[in-house]
């Protein structure tokens, strides 16, 4: 279940609306808190080359410890 939202919420994290990618982001960040391995296996798989996803990568991954 948690697999299938991470993954509902990653498909928009190059949505034209900035407020959508903070929420993603935020989302994510805050899914990160008790599973943080799913959320370092999905941002691993990002392209980060677009800046739009850059941002939601970062507020993504703000609690991952390397």
């Amino acid at each position: 279940m948690t697999k299938k939202v991470i993954q509902r919420l990653a498909a928009l994290k190059a949505d034209p609306s900035e407020y959508v990618r903070k929420s993603v982001g935020n989302a994510l960040r805050d899914i990160s808190k008790k599973f943080p391995d799913f959320i370092r296996k999905e941002v691993e798989t990002w392209s980060l080359d677009s800046k739009e996803i850059k941002q939601v990568y970062h507020l993504a991954s703000k609690l991952i410890k390397d």
